[in-house]
């Protein structure tokens, strides 16, 4: 069977010291795999094909059939890891704590316990456990 840590572990023993980084993981039944990697630069499609072909040298489809989609979280998801949080600093961001209250803000700094956020001029700090949900805001000029 494949598992989510097995395939964790091959995308990190390939991205290795780079700064991709990995989002999530996702084997549902039937082993469909979905990836999700960025970088603070953003990743690219050949980035993800390199990461697909890694993965497909290293399973064995004669062992155990598998489909397989590496790609970027897309810009609307919300954040999963503390390195989605640093690609947005300087930048607005949503976030919906706990208790439901709804927030927008500019990040303004990423820390192991939490976030800063700069609301209508006051700095508030959050931490990681208050947020239910939290994602880049899109702007459209």
């Amino acid at each position: 069977m494949i598992t989510g840590e097995l395939i964790r572990d091959l995308v990190d023993e390939h991205i290795g010291e780079t700064d991709i980084f990995l989002v999530e993981v996702l084997v549902k039944p039937g082993n469909a795999i979905t990836v999700h990697v960025d970088r603070p630069d953003g990743i690219s499609i050949d980035e993800c094909v390199k990461i697909s072909r890694y993965l497909n040298e290293n399973l064995d489809r004669d062992v155990e059939d598998y489909s397989l989609e590496v790609s970027s979280p897309g810009l609307g998801g919300r954040f999963k890891v503390k390195q989605q949080y640093e690609k947005h600093v300087d930048r607005e961001i949503e976030v919906l704590y706990n208790d439901g209250i709804k927030e927008d803000g500019i990040l303004i700094s990423v820390s192991d316990k939490g976030i800063v956020l700069r609301v209508k001029g006051d700095h508030k700090e959050i931490d990681y456990k208050d947020i239910n949900k939290a994602k880049a805001k899109l702007a459209f000029n």
